[in-house]
C-alpha cells in the first residue's frame, strides 16, 4: 500500500543543504514553499541548521519516527543510507540520485546493494534516478520533488518515469490554468512499481484522469489488468515515445515482420483502454478537459459559433476526427429562432451571430443540453468590441454550472479580455486558443466514451477440438509443423480449409480431382512463391509429375503437398504471434503477396471480442476492397470475422503456438464464405514449455 508514501506524516533529507546549487537544497525549499503538513528533518554531518530547520547528523539521531527518507548523496554512499533507514524504521526511500542500474556495470551492483539493504528491514524504495512524488491534496501538501513548477491542485494525476517528461505535463498543465492531483515520476522503478503506482492513483477518490509516460513495462499482464480495471471510470492517457524492442527480433513469419513495423504498444494499450496521443500537447489538452468536464454520452457534438470561419474549422477538425454533427430537433430549433436575433442561423453549426449578447449564449447552451440529439458542446467565439464579453463570459460560466453534457471552449481574443476568458476557465470550463485544438479534445472525449464502451465487451468464444490439436503440436518433430498437421489442427477449430494432402514420393494421391496446387513445405521456405515453391493450376496427373520432379530438384529434402485449386477470390492474412511476457497478438490485413508491400495491418490481444474482431475489420484502409469496390462484389465479412475468433480461441487454447500465418486466406462474396489455402505454424520447442509453465 502506497498510502504511507503519498501521506506522510513525516520526511527525512539526507543530503539536505545550505547551498543553493544542491538537490538537497531544493527538496527542503519545496518543502517548506508548499506548506508540507508534516515534520521535515534534514540530515547533515556537518552544519546544525538547513534552513532554518535543525539538522541532524544521521537519520540514527532523529528522535521521532520518520516516514520517508529522501536521500540526495553519492551513489556509493546510497546503500549505506539506505540500511540506516532501515534500523530507524523507515517505510519508503525516494532515492533522488543517479548512477545506478541505468549505467551498467558498477551501478548495477550497487543498486542490487541497496535493494538488499532495504529488502532486509522492509523498506520501500522508490527509484533510484528519480524526481519523486507530489500530492496536492491541501491536507496532506507534500512536494517531496526537486523539480521547480509551484504545486497546483488538480484533478488529473500525472505517472511518469522520465522526470523530464513529469514536469513537462506538470508545467503545461499549469499554463493551461489547471493542476493535478497526484505526481509520481520513478525513475529507475526498481521496487515500486508502475503499475502499483498506477492502481494507487486509480483508486484515488479525487483523480479524475491519470497521463502516462511509460518507457518500459516490467508486468505487462498485470498492468493490462489494471488499466482494464481503472479505464471503466477513468480516463488513462499516454504519450507516444518509440517503438518497441520487437521491431529487432528476428521472425520467420509475416505476421513477425509486421509487428516489426507497428508498435506493439499500441495494441497493449488498445486492449488495456489506454488513449495514446502522438503529442504532448495534444494529452495534456485532453487531460484538462477530462480533470473537469463530464464523459459524453457519444459522438455527437453540437458547435457554438459568433463567427462563421471558425466554425467551419470546428467542422473540419471534429468530423476528420471521428465525430458526428448533431442532428437538432425541431424543438430545439424553434426554441433557438424564438430566442435568438433574426440573423442567427439555427442549424449545426448554430451561428448565434457577432452581435450575440449574454442572454443568446445562456439559451443556446440550455437548448443544447436539452436535446437528446447531442452528447457534446464546442463553442468557438471571438470577443466583439461592440459586445459585453464579460457578461457572455459570465452567462456561459453559470449555465455550464448546470449542465450535464461536456462543454469545451475557444476564445479566440487577445489581453484585453483577459478577464473573460478567466471567468470560463473559473467555472472548470477548458478554454483553447485555436478550433482546431479545442475540436480534438472533443474527440478524444468522445473516443474514451467507445473505450469504456470495449472495456465491458466480453471475450467471443469458438468451438475447437483443443486435445485433437495439443495431440498434433506434441506429436510433430521440429520447430515448424507440417502443412498437412497445420491444417488439420485448423480444421479441429471449424476453419475451412482448402483440401490438402502430402506428397510422399513419386506416387500421386488417389482421387484428386484436377486441376491442383503443388507447394514445398518446408520450415526453412516462408515466401513459397517467391522461390519457385508454388505450381498453380496442375490440370492433369502427368503436369503435376513433371513439375514435382522440378521441385524436387530445385529443394532437395524437402517435403510436398497436393492441394485443390480454389476459385479465386480477395486474398487476406490472418496472424497470431505471441509476445513473451505480453501475450498472444492477432493480425488482419489485406493478404497474398501484396501483404508486406502494402502494410496494411491491424492489430489485437488475445481474446477477442466480437466487437473488437469486427473493428480489427474496420481498421485497415483497404476496407472498401472488402466492401465492394467497382464491380467486385462484397465480401463475405461475417466469415472474417468467425475466422478471427476462431484464431483467437486457438490463441488462449493453445500456448504451444508461438508463430501462425493463415496467408493467404481466399474469402468469397458475401454469404459464400472463405477457405485457407495456406499455414505456417511455428511451435515452442518442448524445453520452452516446460520452463515456461515452471514460471
Amino acid at each position: 500500500m502506497l498510502n504511507t508514501l503519498f501521506r506522510p506524516r513525516s520526511i527525512a533529507v539526507m543530503g539536505a543543504s545550505n547551498n543553493t546549487f544542491s538537490i538537497g537544497n531544493r527538496v527542503v525549499k519545496n518543502l517548506l514553499a508548499h506548506e508540507f503538513k508534516g515534520r521535515i528533518y534534514p540530515i547533515n554531518l556537518k552544519e546544525p541548521e538547513i534552513l532554518g530547520l535543525r539538522a541532524y547528523p544521521s537519520i540514527l539521531d532523529v528522535p521521532e519516527p520518520v516516514d520517508i527518507g529522501m536521500i540526495a548523496v553519492k551513489s556509493t554512499l546510497v546503500p549505506q543510507m539506505v540500511e540506516d533507514c532501515g534500523k530507524k524504521g523507515v517505510k519508503f526511500v525516494i532515492i533522488h540520485t543517479a548512477g545506478f542500474r541505468e549505467m551498467g556495470g558498477e551501478g548495477a551492483k550497487l543498486e542490487d546493494q541497496l535493494l538488499e539493504n532495504a529488502k532486509k528491514y522492509g523498506v520501500r524504495v522508490y527509484g533510484p534516478n528519480c524526481q519523486g512524488i507530489m500530492n496536492s491534496d491541501p491536507e496532506v501538501s507534500v512536494y517531496a520533488n526537486f523539480t521547480f513548477t509551484p504545486m497546483r491542485p488538480g484533478r488529473a494525476s500525472i505517472l511518469a518515469q522520465s522526470g523530464g517528461v513529469a514536469e513537462l505535463l506538470n508545467l503545461n498543465l499549469r499554463k493551461m490554468g489547471s493542476g493535478f492531483r497526484m505526481y509520481a515520476s520513478q525513475g529507475n522503478a526498481s521496487d515500486v512499481s508502475t503499475n502499483e503506482l498506477l492502481d494507487f492513483m486509480g483508486n484515488d477518490p479525487e483523480t479524475r484522469t491519470i497521463i502516462m509516460h511509460i518507457e518500459s513495462m516490467k508486468d505487462t499482464p498485470e498492468f493490462i489488468e489494471c488499466c482494464r480495471r481503472i479505464g471503466r471510470d477513468k480516463a488513462l492517457l499516454a504519450i507516444r515515445t518509440g517503438r518497441t524492442t520487437a521491431a529487432a527480433k528476428a521472425v520467420s513469419s509475416h505476421t513477425g515482420s509486421m509487428m516489426q513495423e507497428d508498435s506493439l504498444t499500441d495494441t497493449i494499450f488498445e486492449h488495456a483502454g489506454v488513449m495514446r496521443f502522438d503529442t504532448t500537447e495534444e494529452m495534456i489538452s485532453a487531460a484538462y478537459a477530462f480533470a473537469s468536464q463530464p464523459v459524453p454520452a457519444g459522438p455527437n457534438v453540437a458547435i457554438v459559433a459568433n463567427a462563421g470561419g471558425p466554425g467551419i474549422m470546428a467542422i473540419d477538425e471534429c468530423v476528420g476526427n471521428g465525430l458526428k454533427l448533431a442532428k437538432l430537433s425541431e424543438e430545439t430549433k424553434a426554441r433557438l429562432r424564438a430566442g435568438l436575433i433574426p440573423e442567427a442561423y439555427v442549424e449545426n453549426p448554430i451561428d448565434v451571430a457577432a452581435t450575440a449578447r449574454a442572454e443568446h449564449f445562456a439559451l443556446t447552451l440550455s437548448c443544447l443540453e436539452d436535446d437528446p440529439g447531442v452528447d457534446s458542446i464546442l463553442i468557438t467565439m471571438v470577443t466583439p468590441p461592440f459586445v459585453d464579453c464579460e457578461a457572455v463570459g459570465r452567462a456561459i460560466a453559470e449555465t455550464a454550472a448546470k449542465l450535464t453534457k461536456p462543454l469545451v471552449c475557444v476564445v479566440m481574443t487577445n489581453e484585453n479580455w483577459a478577464s473573460t476568458v478567466e471567468t470560463i476557465k473559473g467555472a472548470g470550463i477548458p478554454v483553447f486558443d485555436f478550433p482546431e485544438a479545442g475540436s480534438r479534445v472533443v474527440a478524444a472525449m468522445a473516443r474514451y466514451a467507445e473505450i469504456r464502451k470495449h472495456l465491458a465487451e466480453q471475450p467471443a468464444g469458438a468451438p475447437g477440438n483443443k486435445a485433437k490439436a495439443q495431440k498434433i503440436l506434441a506429436g510433430a518433430p521440429g520447430e515448424f509443423i507440417s502443412q498437412t498437421a497445420a491444417f488439420d489442427v485448423l480444421s479441429g477449430y471449424e476453419i475451412p480449409v482448402a483440401r490438402t494432402v502430402k506428397l510422399s514420393g513419386e506416387r500421386l494421391p488417389r482421387g484428386l480431382k484436377y486441376p491442383v496446387v503443388l507447394k514445398v513445405d518446408s520450415e526453412a521456405v516462408v515466401h513459397k512463391s517467391d522461390v519457385g515453391g508454388v505450381a498453380l493450376n496442375l490440370a492433369r496427373p502427368a503436369a503435376l509429375k513433371k513439375v514435382h520432379a522440378e521441385m524436387a530438384a530445385h529443394f532437395p529434402g524437402a517435403d510436398f503437398v497436393v492441394q485443390e485449386q480454389c476459385a479465386q477470390g480477395t486474398e487476406i492474412i490472418v496472424g497470431l504471434k505471441r509476445e513473451p511476457g505480453v501475450g498472444a497478438v492477432i493480425m488482419f490485413g489485406m493478404g497474398g503477396i501484396h501483404v508486406e508491400a502494402m502494410k496494411d495491418v491491424s492489430f489485437r490481444m488475445a481474446p477477442l471480442s466480437q466487437e473488437g474482431a469486427a473493428r480489427m475489420i474496420r481498421g485497415i484502409r483497404s476496407l472498401p476492397l472488402l466492401q465492394g469496390f467497382r464491380g467486385i462484389p462484397p465480401a463475405d465479412i461475417a466469415a472474417i470475422q468467425r475466422l478471427l475468433i476462431s484464431v483467437s480461441q486457438m490463441a488462449v487454447d493453445l500456448p504451444e503456438i508461438v508463430e501462425m500465418d493463415l496467408n493467404p486466406v481466399i474469402v468469397y462474396p458475401e454469404g459464400q464464405g472463405l477457405k485457407v489455402v495456406d499455414v505456417r505454424i511455428r511451435k515452442q520447442q518442448q524445453a520452452q514449455q516446460i520452463q515456461a509453465q515452471s514460471v
